[in-house]
This record gives structure tokens, sequence and C-alpha cells, in this order.
């Protein structure tokens, strides 16, 4: 009686188990079917909301640059008629002697290039000079520099030049402003002549006046460097938030890199490099080196920088450096650069300095 009364409550603890358990799978099961649908529900829901997103940023930046286009010099975005402008290009006084230099801040673009006795000069571009009382000290002109101008399109304010540089200018007909001949310089009593001449932006507008000088580029115009259209680190390359770039035992520029602001500043002669009209060290978004061939010309005096060919060089922004390459295939084309795989090199939006610089001295080009 004992067994039966044993099997018979086990038969019903059997069914009560069975029972329950079945209740509690189907429990669970309805549980997973509302989980899946939640799921489902909220991932798209993300999804919606993660496509929206991308669609409203596409569109705000479309917005952001609609009716604009990108500055040839810069990259950054301005009116059509405010990219049109021919940029005006003055040669400037590099010598230590010169220093502080004046105006320069405000240029886009600056190159600089050997001259005889291991000096530099530079070739400063602006595409707004407006408000400037003194631009300079303004040196003579070089045949490489002029080339540069007439590659940019610019009109170049020089005072005087080498032989070379004075028959390129005639040569290739290039739009100018000569301090020897036009009264639109003026000389200052703080330091000693020729490193005293300068310009202003009323006596630039007062000569390109009087000589009727195109105001805006060709439609044919190109430009010579190719932008991203909103800054972007670079993919690969060695880190590089110092860079020396120096040319010989007296002209050692170098730049140092601020990661909250983004651009290099720029020292030389063991100072930063300050403008005297802003009180301001030059800053840059993106630096160029462009290694090629120095060579003297056959009068034994004058250099050559070679600006035609190919060659290599290196490219900074952000905080980090790459190898490039370049080519310029004649005297009216403009000068291409490339990275490693042979795309075309974008820069950032902002301002840039180029450095060109000798095979023979590449040793001097070090960055950590």
């Amino acid at each position: 009686m004992n067994k039966k009364i044993t099997r018979g409550t086990l038969f019903v603890m059997l069914g009560l188990t069975l029972l329950t358990g079945c209740g509690k799978k189907d429990k669970k099961k309805k549980e997973d079917t509302t989980t899946e649908v939640t799921t489902e529900a909220t991932t798209g829901e993300a999804t919606t909301k993660a496509t929206e997103e991308k669609t409203t940023e596409a569109t705000t930046q479309e917005d952001k640059h609609k009716g604009l286009v990108q500055s040839d010099l810069t990259g950054e975005w301005v009116k059509p008629e405010v990219a049109k402008k021919r940029p005006v290009g003055v040669m400037i006084n590099n010598i230590d002697i010169s220093w502080p230099q004046s105006g320069v801040s405000k240029a886009d673009v600056i190159y600089e290039m050997t001259c005889e006795g291991g000096i530099t000069r530079f070739l400063a571009l602006f595409s707004d000079y407006s408000g400037l009382d003194k631009i300079g000290s303004v040196r003579s002109a070089r045949q490489y520099f002029v080339m540069k101008a007439l590659e940019h399109d610019a009109i170049l304010s020089h005072v005087g030049g080498s032989t070379y540089g004075l028959q390129a200018i005639k040569d290739y007909s290039v739009d100018d402003i000569e301090g020897l001949y036009e009264g639109v310089y003026y000389r200052t009593d703080d330091r000693y002549a020729p490193h005293n001449c300068y310009i202003s932006a009323d006596g630039i507008d007062e000569s390109i006046a009087d000589h009727g000088y195109r105001r805006d580029h060709e439609d044919s115009y190109k430009g010579t460097f190719k932008f991203n259209e909103e800054d972007k680190d670079l993919a690969n390359g060695e880190k590089c938030t110092f860079l020396d770039v120096r040319y010989n035992s007296f002209t050692e520029p170098y730049y140092e890199y601020d990661e909250k602001t983004k651009v290099y500043s720029r020292s030389e002669y063991g100072m930063a490099h300050v403008d005297d009209q802003t009180d301001t060290q030059l800053t840059f978004k993106n630096i160029l080196i462009v290694v090629t061939d120095v060579n003297g010309m056959p009068d034994g005096k004058y250099n050559d920088v070679t600006l035609n060919g190919s060659g290599t060089g290196y490219y900074a922004t952000n905080g980090k450096i790459i190898p490039i390459t370049w080519k310029k295939d004649g005297d009216y084309s403009p000068t291409e650069y490339f990275t490693e795989d042979g795309q075309p090199l974008l820069l950032n939006p902002g301002k840039t300095f180029v450095q060109y610089f000798d095979g023979e001295d590449t040793a001097g080009i070090k960055w950590e």
C-alpha cells in the first residue's frame, strides 16, 4: 500500500513537474520573442537615427560651403569673386639683420629658396594684403622666384634683381612693381639700406592701377595646390612635432607643432619668427619641403634653383610627416605633388610654407 501510494504520488509529482516545465518553457519562449522584437525595433531605430545623423551632417557640410569655392592658395572656402583674384607676390629680405620682417604673417603661402652666399629669400604670396601699411623689407628678384610668381599668376613686387631675374620678368611678361623706378616704395631710418625698403597696400594698389594690370585670374588658370575639403590627419607617416630644416650654419629654420591649435610655429636664427606689424609668430598648417638641385649660374655670382623636372620631398601637417614626390613639366606648368603611392597630395586648408632644398644638403632635414 505504501508502495502504491508512493508510485501514485510520484506520478502526480511528475505530472506537476511536466506541467510546470511546459509552462516555464512557453513563458521563456514568449519572453525570447518579445526580446527579439524589442531588439530589432531598437536596432532599427538606431540605424535610422545613424542614417539621419549622417544625412544631416552631409547636408550641414553642403550648406556650410554653399556658394563658396576653395582658395587656390589656402584651400579655405571663400566667395568665387575672392578666389579668382590674382595674388601679389613680394620679394622679402631674409638675412638676419633685416629682421623683424613686416606684414608677412598675412601671407597665404611663402617660398624660401637659397640665394648667393648661402642666404635665403622669400616670395610671400598675398591673396589679401588690405590694411597693411608696411610689407618687407623688399629686396631684388631672382629668376626662380620670378617663375614661381608666374606659376601662381601673381603680380611681383621687387626692388631690382639679378641679371637673370630681370631677364625672366621680361621674357615671361610677368606683371611687376619695380622699386627702382616707381615711387610707391619708401625707406625707413631704423636700419641701413638696402634692408630698409618697404611697400604698403596703398602703394601696391596705386601701381596696379597705373599699369592697368589684370586683377583676376584668367579662366584657364590652374592652381598649384590640391586640398582636402576639411582638415584631415595623415593616415600614415612619422611623428613630427619638431622639424629642423638646416640650410647651412647660419640659416636654420625650424618648426614646433602645437597640438591645441594644430599648426606649426616658425623660428629662424635661433629666435621666433615674428611679424613686427602684428607682434605674432608666424604659423603654418602645412610645411612642404621640395628637394631639388641648386647650382651656380655661368657668371659665377648667382645661383639657380631647379624648378622643372621631378624629385622627392616631404609634407608635414597635424604633427606627422610623410615622403612625397613632385614634378613640373615646363615653365608654364604647375608643380604637382604626390604621395608615395602616386596619388595627388591633398594639403589641409590653411597657410603653407614651402622650403626648396638642395639635394646635397638633405642631412640638414630632421624631425622628431
